[in-house]
């Protein structure tokens, strides 16, 4: 999907670099940043974006905008119906001006995030988890990420503290990340994140037994247990 656009100026600068150029017209192509079906969002995130650059252009030019808001300020410095008036006017400016600041920060956090998750989502299948376990440590994991003032994300550890990796600045990527997870649940990885086909070493295979705990199954158990009932399902099982 290619979006047109008129203004890169409220443009990330994680956005740029598959922006298109030629000539006077360029041409954002979501395709090199998530798949089709995760753009609807992002593509009317845009859309409510150039409609924003649209409005404010008809109220004139930068420096017009400014010159306007310097008048209305320093006649509000005054004393009368006239500076109220004045004040009044700001105060609204300030109200909208914030709302939609705020609006737009939540749309580009939102765009962001999905991009993430979705790249992570790809990392996770790479090193072996299980489809059906995928969106849900996948949703979990989200909360080790923040975002860079690029949109590049910036992966932690569990105890918030920034992972070191091999990343740029030596941090983590989500490919790093997603290897620490198959490590962590080894349940949840195609043979137990061993590689190779089969069962794990020792594993025994089998369907867990009813009413059995984490604790209480071997890693073929736990991935029979999640293949069929889901990993929330799995997570609300006792210790």
């Amino acid at each position: 999907m290619k979006i047109e656009l008129s203004d890169l100026s409220g443009l990330p600068e994680g956005l740029q670099s598959v922006v298109e150029t030629e000539g006077e017209t360029s041409t954002l192509d979501l395709t090199k940043l998530m798949p089709a079906e995760d753009l609807t969002g992002l593509k009317s995130a845009l859309q409510k974006e150039r409609e924003n650059v649209a409005t404010y252009s008809k109220l004139g030019k930068p420096d017009e905008i400014q010159q306007r808001i310097a008048d209305l300020e320093e006649k509000a410095k005054g004393t009368g119906k006239g500076a109220e008036e004045a004040q009044a006017k700001l105060d609204a400016m300030e109200q909208k001006y914030q709302g939609e600041i705020s609006a737009r920060d939540e749309r580009i956090t939102k765009m962001m995030q999905s991009n993430a998750q979705a790249s992570l989502k790809a990392e996770l299948a790479k090193v072996g988890f299980i489809s059906e376990a995928i969106d849900d440590i996948a949703a979990t994991a989200m909360a080790r990420l923040q975002f860079n003032e690029d949109g590049t994300p910036k992966v932690l550890t569990s105890d918030g503290k920034p992972m070191i990796g091999n990343g740029p600045d030596h941090g983590a990527t989500l490919a790093e990340l997603a290897k620490e997870l198959a490590e962590a649940k080894p349940y949840a990885v195609r043979d137990g994140g061993k590689g190779g086909g089969g069962k794990p070493p020792g594993s025994g295979g089998g369907t867990p037994p009813t009413g059995a705990k984490r604790s209480e199954m071997n890693h073929s158990q736990k991935a029979a247990y999640i293949r069929e009932n889901g990993q929330s399902e799995y997570n609300k099982l006792p210790e």
